[in-house]
């Protein structure tokens, strides 16, 4: 067939349906009703996740096997309905009519969930009913479109397969790491001391952000602000001034930084600004090398034992009498060093394996594009793909 000459837009194919969302004093957390999902946020590889959220009250609603799509920022993804569900503005549910096969539909929506665009060719932030049920889409005969599902699900439950088996390896490998942590610092040799953390290290809170202290924000200073998700994505957003702040909350290259509220018991190190009040700052007497510390705070039996006590409070928080309440036990600073270097070799390998076990399965996902490509410009019906 020439698939050229056999172009639709969605909406010959298929019934396109807005989400809507309840009234929020008609949401439940205890199932009452129908389970509800404003957009992607139980998303996953293909079928949406449990709800958390019902509605007693049903605006708009999809069916199982219907395809939700997320029509606000990011604009494409696609999931499938396992049941009977309601659905708010940031979710679309698309429905196949009996011209088009639904996994035929759902594997065109998939090549396209990272690049639909509107009439014009601007990516949107969001997209309306109208844009959606304009997708051009190819319809070729019902009993091609089987062929290349069915060519498809082969190719792609191979894919996935590796992907699994890859994404093993790389749990294995951070496993194995911690394992090796727990080895060393379990140790207690001749010589090693254990003490309270609150015996041997000084806390310092960062600076909250309130009424007192918003003045002390600015637009650009050489102090960033540094929040947990500063933190994390070593970003720069916001700025304090370079004087008035409290000089406790200021962290320098080599400073610990330990997170206790939100993302629980997160070490940082390396950062230079001002602390934001959801971390502090963990100074060690000289007895105890800031390196070993470093990676004491992150070793599994410990980060177990003191996540699961702060979690246990109604607003989760590692608190300063919690922290130092919990023990370390640590040999002589040349023998810490001595470990530290062990560990950081051992990091270090474990990093670039995880790099390798990347690089592998963004090849696979790349695989995945190039044999929905060929799907979708006619040429898998024409001779077998190798996977």
């Amino acid at each position: 067939m020439s698939w050229s000459k056999n172009i639709k837009r969605l909406i010959d194919v298929c019934e396109v349906i807005a989400g809507q969302s309840p009234e929020g004093k008609y949401y439940n957390k205890v199932g009452q009703g129908l389970p509800f999902y404003q957009g992607k946020k139980e998303f996953t590889n293909k079928e949406i996740g449990e709800p958390t959220t019902w509605t007693t009250k049903t605006t708009k609603e999809a069916f199982k096997g219907d395809i939700l799509m997320s029509v606000r920022a990011p604009v494409g993804p696609i999931n499938l309905a396992t049941q009977h569900i309601c659905i708010g503005r940031g979710l679309a549910a698309i429905r196949a009519s009996d011209k088009v096969n639904n996994d035929y539909l759902f594997y065109f929506l998939l090549k396209h969930e990272s690049e639909i665009v509107g009439n014009v060719g601007a990516v949107f932030n969001s997209i309306n009913k109208t844009q959606i049920g304009n997708i051009p889409i190819p319809i070729p005969l019902l009993e091609e479109q089987k062929q290349i599902v069915a060519i498809l699900d082969k190719a792609f439950a191979s894919i996935d397969q590796a992907q699994a088996n890859i994404e093993k390896n790389i749990k294995n490998a951070r496993e194995l790491f911690q394992s090796k942590l727990n080895d060393i610092f379990s140790q207690k040799g001749n010589g090693w001391e254990e003490k309270s953390l609150g015996e041997v290290c000084e806390l310092n809170q960062g600076l909250a952000i309130n009424a007192k202290t918003k003045h002390l924000l600015v637009v650009k200073s050489s102090l960033p602000l540094l929040r947990i998700k500063d933190l994390k994505n070593n970003t720069e957003e916001q700025y304090v001034s370079e004087t008035g702040y409290p000089e406790k909350s200021k962290v320098k290259i080599g400073d610990l930084i330990y997170t206790r509220t939100g993302s629980l018991g997160l070490v940082f190190r390396n950062r230079y600004g001002i602390l934001h009040n959801n971390s502090f700052k963990v100074e060690p007497i000289p007895e105890l090398s800031k390196n070993y510390l470093f990676w004491w705070l992150q070793h599994e039996a410990f980060t177990k034992i003191i996540i699961g006590l702060a979690s246990k409070a109604a607003q989760p928080d590692i608190t300063h009498k919690l922290f130092k309440k919990q023990t370390i036990t640590y040999p002589s600073i040349l023998e810490q060093e001595k470990y530290y270097s062990i560990i950081e070799k051992l990091n270090n390998e474990t990093i670039k394996l995880e790099s390798h076990y990347q690089k592998k399965l963004a090849n696979l996902e790349d695989l995945k594009k190039a044999i929905l490509q060929k799907a979708f410009s006619g040429e898998l019906t024409q001779k077998p793909v190798a996977v």
